[in-house]
């Protein structure tokens, strides 16, 4: 449906209505008056009648029990957000070191068949720590190869942030529903 303002709503509903075999005739002056002061109001219906104006008005007004609001204000969210802090923080912090970022800004040769990228902890691991590696044969060197790609530890730990980040941000997202649940009920 269009959107449309009141006197065109008005007069196309009218339209409709003798289309359908309605006769309605109201005063179109009246009618528009009658809806403006009609606000503040739950709803309004406009009848057609044979008085005068051709019409009757039904207005509804809500009262305190028919309006429930179960909406979440932004409060709300703030507070179970900085009851839930220091979780929030680490997995910013984790989503942050595992941003890619092009090897070749940073300084460092791109292998031939290698990603273009990297992390910002790999690209610490290979500043301070470039020989950190697991002992090589060990079962978790072959198992971080595997999986990874890698057996430094620096890159093993770049490439797996970018789960666990994807973990506490969800956790932390479930953590503050629930708070904020639990305030409104």
């Amino acid at each position: 449906m269009q959107e449309a303002g009141i006197c065109r709503a008005i007069h196309e509903g009218v339209m409709d209505l003798k289309f359908c075999g309605t006769p309605f005739n109201p005063n179109i002056g009246s009618l528009l008056g009658e809806l403006h002061r009609a606000t503040g109001y739950g709803g309004t219906i406009i009848l057609p009648s044979s008085n005068q104006k051709g019409f009757e008005v039904v207005k509804y007004l809500a009262s305190e029990a028919d309006i429930k609001d179960d909406g979440v204000t932004v409060d709300d969210l703030w507070d179970c957000t900085k009851e839930h802090y220091g979780l929030a923080v680490a997995g910013g912090i984790m989503g942050a070191a595992s941003i890619p970022i092009k090897k070749i800004t940073l300084g460092h040769y791109v292998h031939p068949g290698t990603s273009e990228y990297t992390s910002l902890s790999s690209h610490i691991g290979l500043e301070f720590f470039p020989r950190k590696t697991l002992r090589s044969g060990s079962v978790s060197a072959n198992a971080a190869k595997r999986v990874f790609g890698t057996t430094r530890v620096f890159g093993i730990i770049g490439r797996a942030l970018p789960f666990a980040a994807v973990g506490l941000a969800v956790f932390d997202a479930i953590s503050i529903g629930q708070c904020v649940y639990k305030k409104n009920n």
